[in-house]
């Protein structure tokens, strides 16, 4: 893995920054579809070490930008996330 790019893991209440990994950020189209029809779309995927703050709706922040986590599988060293970015007027 490629770890060069800098993902800050945000509080879920103020957005203030907890913890700043690395990680290897791929841009990823994959569709997550939940109940009334409503779709989500995610738009980058990012491989880092495993930690535990990262959870499911955890937010974190990539350069300008706020991503919600709404996937992520632990393999036996490392972590996938499935990160969908949230709206600019977001914060």
């Amino acid at each position: 893995m490629f770890n060069e790019i800098k993902l800050e893991i945000l509080e879920a209440v103020d957005l203030m920054v907890v913890k700043t990994i690395y990680a290897d950020v791929q841009p990823y189209i994959k569709s997550y579809t939940f109940e009334d029809d409503i779709s989500l779309e995610v738009t980058h995927r990012a491989f880092c070490e495993i930690d535990a703050l990262l959870k499911l709706s955890r937010y974190v922040k990539i350069s300008d930008n706020i991503f919600i986590l709404l996937d992520l599988k632990e393999w036996s060293d490392y972590l996938e996330l499935f990160l969908y970015r949230c709206k600019p007027d977001f914060v």
